[in-house]
């Protein structure tokens, strides 16, 4: 029997090391003098404690480790081996990603390009009551009538915006055109209402959005599609849907491009 200095020494293990391991339960001393209140393990229990650091040197808890000790199953045991591993890989990837934004960061800084002014954030758009007003636009400039359009179907329905609003543009166009745009403007309603002579009311889709919120006039969109497109690559991400803006202060509620505020995005999905 040795003493628990001895057994620390033995072990290369501090004795508060030991005591902790002894309050939860995970490897108590092998015989406590009641008098002296010495507490002394035994040569066997060498074994366990080595077990308990290769353990820990998984990663795993030391709650985990005291049911694999205590259970003594190698099924058990092996559960929580795969558990572990599939842990660390998720742990690998998240650390990979940051190595890439990292890298994307520095190779952006030695560019002359701010990305840190831009913050591209994943959200999640719930599906959704909306009036939509799809059109056929000859230039970009003329989304404005869209909205005229709109506007005029939710008088014509008495639909009922919903709080706060969720006004949304949709580029339908599978590539980029100058020219005859497939553009698509709705507003989320609360209820549900019939069709109107200039828009039309669905239940649109959840989707999964990549977005940078931004001021300002919209001469920044290159910066902030090149600013997207370089987080998708680095994390991972692919487009699957529209570009997408969301206009929190929009030209029709201001007329000032300072004071407008932007959402634009895509839909996307994991690449894996």
């Amino acid at each position: 029997m040795f003493k628990i200095g001895e057994f620390s020494k033995l072990s290369n293990t501090t004795v508060r090391t030991l005591d902790h391991y002894a309050a939860l339960g995970l490897l108590k001393p092998e015989k406590k003098d009641d008098q002296t209140n010495y507490r002394y393990y035994s040569a066997g229990q060498l074994a366990t404690l080595n077990q308990i650091k290769l353990l820990q040197q998984t990663g795993l808890p030391l709650k985990t480790i005291k049911e694999i000790i205590d259970t003594n199953d190698l099924d058990f045991l092996e559960k929580h081996y795969t558990l572990q591993e599939e842990k660390l890989q998720e742990d690998l990837d998240e650390l990979l990603k940051k190595q890439r934004m990292v890298s994307l960061l520095k190779q952006n800084m030695k560019e002359g390009n701010d990305m840190t002014k831009y913050n591209v954030v994943v959200k999640e758009i719930p599906e959704r009551n909306v009036l939509s007003v799809r059109g056929i636009l000859s230039d970009y400039t003329l989304e404005g009538e869209l909205w005229q359009k709109l506007q005029q179907g939710m008088a014509e329905t008495g639909a009922k915006m919903k709080q706060p609003p969720l006004n949304m543009t949709l580029f339908h166009d599978v590539e980029y055109v100058d020219k005859d745009a497939d553009v698509e403007v709705q507003t989320s309603v609360i209820g549900e209402y019939p069709n109107s002579e200039t828009a039309e009311f669905k239940k649109a889709p959840a989707f999964t959005m990549a977005s940078v919120t931004f001021s300002g006039s919209f001469d920044q969109m290159p910066k902030i599609t090149q600013t997207i497109a370089e987080w998708l690559e680095a994390n991972e991400y692919k487009i699957v849907g529209p570009m997408i803006n969301i206009g929190h202060v929009s030209p029709g509620e201001d007329p000032n491009p300072d004071n407008w505020v932007t959402e634009s995005g895509f839909v996307v999905a994991k690449s894996n």
